[in-house]
């Protein structure tokens, strides 16, 4: 439910366009997430979610994984964000971690070291969850 109901042709090139255009911070996550498909645990990245392109998403986890940049930082780019947040909770179940470029760049062990934790308590979450 929800997942592709907004995929129009247009956001689904879109996300295809940002697939073959990572950014460098991008990448470098990606990366990341590579490493977690031994443990089970697949991303996919620059996919559609209720009509809204996000970085990254396990489907396993309903997890959303964002890689800001600058522009994210604006207070109308911010409430933007948190209503998409809202709607692929509300839609999904999904929760959504942020990471900035510079926190990527700066330190990939201290976003890893997050990210797997957050994995953790959302697998402990979804355990819980009634089906």
């Amino acid at each position: 439910m929800g997942l592709h109901r907004h995929a129009t042709n247009r956001k689904k090139k879109f996300a295809q366009k940002l697939r073959r255009k990572q950014t460098e911070s991008e990448k470098m996550f990606w990366s990341l997430c590579q490493q977690l498909r031994t443990e089970g645990i697949v991303f996919w990245r620059q996919v559609v979610l209720c009509g809204y392109v996000v970085d990254f998403w396990c489907p396993k986890l309903k997890l959303v994984v964002e890689i800001d940049g600058g522009y994210h930082m604006t207070e109308e780019q911010q409430a933007w964000d948190k209503r998409r947040e809202q709607v692929m909770k509300r839609s999904l179940g999904a929760q959504t971690i942020r990471f900035t470029n510079a926190e990527v760049y700066a330190s990939m062990s201290d976003v890893d070291q997050t990210f797997r934790a957050k994995i953790k308590t959302r697998q402990a979450y979804l355990k819980l969850m009634p089906l």
